[in-house]
């Protein structure tokens, strides 16, 4: 009997937890399904159901942030003044278009009786996470706030600060190495950085000396470092010039992942998923210190070509 007994508060518990289980899933969708209706509703121009996914109250806020924008409106009618000339004035926009903002993801949920946070990502492109907080009003759940810190802005100007180390005028400081060597040697280079009203613009000039003793200049090479404050990333676009004076143009980006130091990567056009060439520069010592690779199309690295450049006095 006792044995019975124990079971059967046991089956109450699993009963209960997979009640509490139930509840919080169906509060989750709940939570969700407005906040789909407040993107739809947005980017449908339609501002009656967009305000309906709103609490109402003084206590409204929202705050958009990023290294271009900022937005902080406090209360319901700040944010309703805002927003209704805001929808207004846009274009709707088609349900193609509107897909990438609906694909919200990475969903984290704290409920507590008729308030809840929530925070999640939309967008792969650009994921950035977002919190709400929700207040239950009559059943339904309603906006109380929103706040979004555009973090790919932050990391894309810490790639153009980084970069920014660099800008002045470069010349080459020792010998510079290929390997594995192909009979040729760098006897000149000379490298700028500089800002642009679009970003960062780096030109390079060389002479090098091939395998058969003659030395000659390749044409002038321009490199382009776009920052894009749309989807957060620095764009990279090379123009090389032959000696017949076709060109050839080559895009890529920029990465970072320490101080004084950036990444430029560039994939094969008709293979985007494998890199064919990348260099990585770093502030050594003062000096312009870059390592190159190239690669082929099934990933295995062809050679490696290292520089050093000192500023020009």
């Amino acid at each position: 009997m006792k044995h019975l007994f124990s079971l059967g508060l046991f089956t109450l518990f699993l009963l209960a937890v997979s009640i509490k289980t139930n509840a919080q899933k169906s509060e989750e969708e709940a939570i969700k399904k407005t906040l789909k209706q407040e993107t739809t509703s947005y980017f449908k121009a339609n501002y009656a159901d967009w305000a309906n996914t709103w609490a109402h109250d003084s206590a409204d806020y929202i705050l958009r942030t990023g290294t271009n924008n900022f937005q902080e409106l406090q209360g319901w009618n700040a944010i309703a003044k805002e927003y209704a000339q805001d929808i207004k004035n846009m274009m709707p926009i088609s349900d193609a278009e509107m897909a990438t903002y609906l694909d919200k993801y990475d969903f984290h949920f704290c409920i507590n009786g008729d308030l809840a946070t929530v925070s999640f990502k939309e967008a792969k492109k650009n994921p950035n996470t977002e919190t709400r907080t929700m207040l239950k009003q009559n059943g339904s759940w309603k906006i109380l706030n929103y706040v979004l810190i555009n973090g790919g802005s932050y990391a894309m100007q810490k790639i153009i600060n980084n970069m920014k180390e660099f800008a002045g005028k470069w010349v080459l400081d020792g010998k510079a190495t290929m390997e594995p060597a192909d009979g040729s040697e760098l006897n000149a280079a000379t490298m700028e950085l500089k800002e642009t009203p679009n970003g960062l613009e780096q030109t390079s000039s060389f002479i090098v000396t091939n395998k058969n003793g003659q030395s000659f200049a390749p044409p002038t090479t321009n490199e382009y470092f776009i920052p894009d404050f749309n989807s957060g990333i620095v764009s990279y676009a090379v123009i090389r010039r032959n000696l017949a004076g076709q060109t050839f143009p080559q895009m890529g980006k920029v990465t970072t992942n320490q101080p004084n130091s950036f990444t430029v990567t560039m994939m094969y056009p008709d293979k985007p998923t494998a890199i064919q060439n990348e260099y990585t520069v770093t502030l050594q010592n003062g000096k312009w210190h870059q390592v190159g690779e190239d690669y082929d199309k099934d990933g295995k690295r062809i050679d490696t070509n290292t520089i050093d450049l000192r500023r020009e006095q």
